[in-house]
Formats: structure tokens, sequence, C-alpha cells
């Protein structure tokens, strides 16, 4: 048993048309985003903020030791 699939690969006008704007588009906002500066680490949200600290990972292991734990309880 087998599936005819007809494969039409004309494009319409219109379709041309709409692809060659999201082209047009992509390309533009790209070279735009290129020359403008990131202003991330300006932002208003970042005050009074630090980065994290070296030990960090400790307490990402103890948290997830303890995780650990609590499930073995649960299941115990």
């Amino acid at each position: 048993m087998g599936i005819l699939v007809e494969n039409n690969n004309e494009r319409t006008r219109l379709t041309e048309r709409i692809s060659a704007d999201l082209r047009e588009r992509t390309t533009g906002t790209s070279r735009d985003d290129a020359a403008m500066p990131d202003l991330v680490e300006d932002s208003e949200y970042l005050r009074n903020t630090k980065r994290t600290s070296r030990s960090s990972w400790f307490w990402i292991a103890l948290v997830v030791l303890a995780l650990i734990a609590l499930g073995i309880i649960l299941l115990l």
C-alpha cells in the first residue's frame, strides 16, 4: 500500500513576495542588532546585585544531597 503525494513546487507571486519580504527583514535586523551594543550590564535591575561566589558549587551540591536524602527517606 502506498501514498501518492503530489509535489507542487510552483510558488505564487504572493508567496514569493512574502518570502522576499521576510528575507529582507531578517537580514535587516541582524545588521541592526550587530551595530547596537548589548546594554544588559547597564540595566537598572542589576543594580545592588553581586556575582555568584566561588563557593556556590558547594551550596548546589548540598541542596542536591539534601534532595537525595529526602527522596531516600520518603521511599523507605
